[in-house]
This record gives structure tokens, C-alpha cells and sequence, in this order.
């Protein structure tokens, strides 16, 4: 595929919404144009589309983008302004999955045959609360025929190897309400759950590692002149260190129980639900981890003319970089319209279509 047809696809394939939980339209335009290239893709009960290329005995090598954007219900148009394009969700992750599907279409235009089996995977929950749910299906099936996981997100210019742990919690606070001006100076629920909020920010990260905590949403009450009844807030901690993260998750527990049995809270309930677990990536063999990192770099590098930065966020390469120098350089973050500029991401495109095919196959073989 030349970055024309690239172009045209990753511009189809992000006009599809596919916010976390409802992938399925997305899913199903991936699904039939991998059945006209003559791939037998099948979906399983997570969502996730597949693909076997077995070429010998052994366990798989995972090549996987994630369907999935954090965008719901928003104006998807694609803008072109030079050689970038702007549009919700298209740098997370939709062009890491129209790239996976341009090499799948080299693999068989070319007909390459990769040194391993590979597992072509576009999955599903990677966002939000989605909780990894294609991937914990993916694991769950495969188990022990999988021998290495390589996850493309975002930009080119990083090869992440270490995971990050993560609890998240959707709290509720119930409390009797009342009239602004009647029954002033009675706990409500906002009230409450500002004080939590405040008592959660108080909490001393351990040190030696990277552990944060974030409130992310908060809803509730009824009117500027009620005491609010009701009130419902998102929390998370992460970690990249496993110790830590059980540490902070405890901090935050106890601090929902405090409030359940602190005094002048008797008629104030606070309730809260686990609604997302990551673990911490532990017990990797660390020779096969850096076998793995090493040839993503080897691949990166010719594309970007630099070694990529090591970072701790998950255990995944940069798919981008692998037609960094064909399609794409890096994903700059911009604003559009009212769309949050930590959200969108630009993709730039580059026409050297005539590198595709040979780049590609280079990239692949490593694999």
C-alpha cells in the first residue's frame, strides 16, 4: 500500500466511532476487508478481531492495536491541513490499527512469510473503563501459545517495556438533602464527597517509584439551591511497582471508611465499587524482555534515525515506527475545536509510497 491508500484507509477507519464498549461497527469494516485479502478473520467473545499466521510449531508473537476511543458521541470529521491530518481519536489508536492492516495487506501482496507465528489482533477495552477487556479474553484463550505480546499505541519514538498497575473505583455518597437555606449546615453528598477528594490529594506517593493517584469525574445533585442528595465520583491509583501499588490502594480504601464511620458523617453513606484492575507487570523473564525491546529498537531506528526513548507505561512497541518512514512521522498532540488537546492526536503524512513494500518486509521479517 502506497501513503495515499494508507491515507484513505486510516481516514475511512477513523469516521467508523468505535467509543470502548460499542467497537463492533469498527470491528466488522476490519473483519470484511481482511476477508477480501483472502485472511480468515474470526471474533471472539470479547469483540476482538483475529488473525492466526501459523507458519510453524510453537507459540504466537501478538501484533496488536486496540478498535477503541475515548470519544463518544462527537464529530468525527477529518481535517487536512499539509501533511496533517486532525480527527478524534486517530492517533489513539486508530492509526496503529490501519497501519497493523496495511502490513497485513503487504504480507499477503508481497507473500512474505514471517520467521514466526504471528497473531494479528485488533482488541477491544483498552480505553476508559474498558478495563483491558479484549486483552484479558486474548490471554484467557491463549494462555500458554503465546510467547511475546507487542502492543502498538500512539507515537514512534518510544519502546515501552515496563507495565503499569492500576485500581479504579467509582464512589457513591448518599446523604439525607435538604433545602440550601433550611436545613443549612446538614452533610450533603457533594459536600462529602469534596472532603474525600481533598483527603485523597493529602496522600504522600511512595518514593523511589512513579505512583499517582487522579479524580477524574464527579456528577451529582439536583439543584444550585439543594443539598445535594447524591453524588458520584471516578478515582484511580497506578503504579509501576507492585508493593507501591497495593500501598496506595490501601490508602485509598481507608479513606472511604474513615468517612463511613467519621463523626458528624452518621447520616452520610459512602459506597465504592472496584470498577478496573491492571496489574503490575512482574515475573517477566528479563533476557527474552530485552531480546524483544532490542528488535523493536532495530526496527525504529532506521525510520526515525535515533535510538527510541525507554519508557514505563505498558509493555508495547511504537507501530508507527514501522512505517515511520513510508507513512507517518511522529504523532504531535493539538487541540481541535473543543476536543481536549491530551485526546487528539495529528498524524502526519508522508508520500513515499515507493518505500512500502521493501520497508515493510524488512520490518516483518524480524518477526
Amino acid at each position: 500500500m502506497n501513503a495515499a491508500e494508507i491515507e484513505e484507509l486510516l481516514i475511512k477507519l477513523v469516521q467508523i466511532p468505535a467509543p470502548t464498549g460499542r467497537e463492533q461497527k469498527r470491528a466488522e469494516y476490519i473483519t470484511d476487508w481482511l476477508k477480501e485479502l483472502g485472511y480468515h478473520p474470526f471474533t471472539d467473545a470479547a469483540g476482538n478481531v483475529i488473525v492466526e499466521m501459523k507458519v510453524q510449531e510453537g507459540g504466537y508473537t501478538v501484533l496488536m492495536a486496540h478498535m477503541d476511543t475515548v470519544f463518544e458521541d462527537v464529530d468525527i470529521s477529518v481535517v487536512k491541513n499539509a501533511n496533517i491530518l486532525s480527527a478524534p481519536g486517530i492517533g489513539d489508536d486508530t492509526c496503529n490499527a490501519a497501519f497493523l492492516m496495511a502490513v497485513m495487506k503487504t504480507l499477503i501482496g508481497q507473500k512474505c512469510r514471517p520467521l514466526k507465528n504471528l497473531l494479528f489482533v485488533f482488541d477491544t477495552g483498552e480505553e476508559g473503563l474498558g478495563n483491558c477487556r479484549g486483552t484479558r479474553q486474548l490471554m484467557q484463550d491463549y494462555k500458554d501459545k503465546v510467547d511475546e505480546v507487542i502492543s502498538f499505541d500512539l507515537g514512534s519514538d518510544a519502546v515501552c517495556v515496563k507495565a503499569v498497575g492500576s485500581k479504579r473505583y467509582r464512589v457513591t455518597v448518599t446523604a439525607p438533602g435538604g433545602h440550601s437555606f433550611h436545613a443549612f449546615g446538614q452533610k450533603g453528598a457533594i459536600e462529602t464527597a469534596a472532603e474525600i477528594i481533598h483527603e485523597i490529594y493529602r496522600i504522600k506517593p511512595c518514593e523511589g517509584t512513579q505512583t499517582t493517584y487522579n479524580v477524574g469525574m464527579i456528577e451529582g445533585g439536583t439543584s444550585v439551591n439543594t443539598i445535594a442528595q447524591k453524588c458520584t465520583f471516578l478515582a484511580e491509583v497506578r503504579s509501576d511497582d507492585a508493593q507501591a501499588l497495593q500501598k496506595i490502594d490501601g490508602q485509598l480504601c481507608n479513606i472511604f471508611d474513615f468517612f463511613n464511620n467519621a463523626e458528624g458523617f452518621a447520616k452520610v453513606q459512602i459506597s465504592y465499587e472496584l470498577t478496573g484492575f491492571r496489574p503490575t507487570g512482574n515475573g517477566v523473564p528479563e533476557a527474552a524482555q530485552k531480546a524483544l525491546a532490542d528488535t523493536a529498537a532495530e526496527v525504529i531506528r532506521p525510520g526515525t534515525g535515533r535510538d527510541p526513548e525507554s519508557a514505563g507505561i505498558r509493555v508495547e512497541s511504537r507501530y508507527g515506527a514501522v512505517v515511520q518512514r513510508t507513512a507517518i512521522s511522529r504523532c504531535p498532540w493539538e487541540s481541535r475545536r473543543s476536543v481536549s488537546a491530551a485526546t487528539e492526536a495529528a498524524v502526519r503524512i508522508q508520500d513515499r509510497s515507493g518505500l512500502m513494500p521493501a520497508h515493510l518486509k524488512k520490518a516483518i521479517t524480524l518477526y
